[in-house]
């Protein structure tokens, strides 16, 4: 054995070195963090949104212009910009399936593209393509709002964007209804609305989704009416959902509102959050 001494002194100079070590991992660690914190910037700025078009846009959404921006006033401009959207693609879309060039979508048109897309499909795609074109006969006759029986630019969005039309989009929910409604009591379950059950016997409504239903459940009396279904539908219930989340991360001082600094500094959640793809599309379609 040793000298009692010997071992306190090999004891503390294994200490010493010891924090040395530490002291170096722990420079070279954060170093590292440091490294992996700017690349992770980097890449927010090469595939999300830079500083600069996150100012642009908090100051797009401030609608009052009072250098903050609520919730109802995000659905605003998020309603006023989705038909911004739907409007710049008339002219590629009015190109592409206007056959004979003269600045109106007739119904025949439209019912030869959407042969054209399922040309080649086998009979089950074909009796799917006739579902297909009744539904899109009734879609057409809701978007032609002067009833000339074909579409110039101005009705054109809402065959495409039934969102963005109150009309085209009950053809679509009545449709969404027609297809999940297995008992035909004109109403959705939650077991209908989310098709559980009727692939696989084990397929089971899962915690989120059940929460979704209850928020779309206006009425509480656990089913799904057209009428609730429309948010659903027309995309805002995903939109809602998603915008709320953000403020509430955004948020740092409870009033329910976000100035530019809260926005700012909320960054990092946002590029993660779902709100960040409704961002980005906003972002482009403003050039900013």
């Amino acid at each position: 054995q040793g000298a009692p001494g010997a071992q306190s002194s090999a004891l503390g100079t294994m200490g010493s070195r010891a924090k040395v070590l530490l002291s170096l991992w722990l420079l070279l660690a954060g170093q590292a963090a440091l490294a992996i914190a700017e690349e992770y910037d980097e890449a927010l700025e090469a595939e999300g949104l830079s500083d600069g078009q996150l100012r642009k846009l908090h100051k797009k959404m401030d609608l009052n212009g009072d250098h903050k921006v609520s919730l109802p006033e995000i659905l605003q401009y998020s309603e006023k910009t989705g038909k911004s959207l739907a409007d710049k693609d008339v002219d590629a879309i009015m190109e592409e399936i206007d056959t004979n060039k003269d600045g109106y979508l007739s119904m025949e048109e439209h019912m030869n593209d959407l042969h054209n897309q399922a040309d080649g499909g086998d009979e089950e795609e074909m009796k799917e393509l006739a579902t297909r074109k009744k539904i899109e006969t009734a879609k057409f006759a809701a978007a032609d709002a002067d009833g000339d029986g074909v579409l110039n630019k101005k009705e054109l969005p809402a065959l495409f964007y039934p969102e963005t039309h109150e009309g085209v989009l009950t053809v679509t929910v009545q449709e969404a209804i027609r297809q999940k409604d297995t008992d035909g009591d004109g109403k959705l379950s939650p077991k209908e609305f989310w098709e559980a059950g009727f692939g696989a016997d084990d397929e089971v409504i899962s915690e989120e989704e059940n929460q979704d239903f209850a928020l779309l459940d206006a009425n509480g009396d656990g089913f799904l009416q057209a009428e609730e279904l429309r948010r659903w539908e027309s995309g805002r219930f995903h939109t809602e959902e998603a915008m709320r989340k953000l403020v509430e991360v955004a948020d740092q001082d409870n009033d329910k509102l976000v100035d530019i600094d809260e926005f700012m500094n909320a960054r990092q959640a946002i590029a993660v959050s779902d709100a960040q793809y409704h961002l980005i599309e906003w972002a482009e379609h403003e050039e900013l």
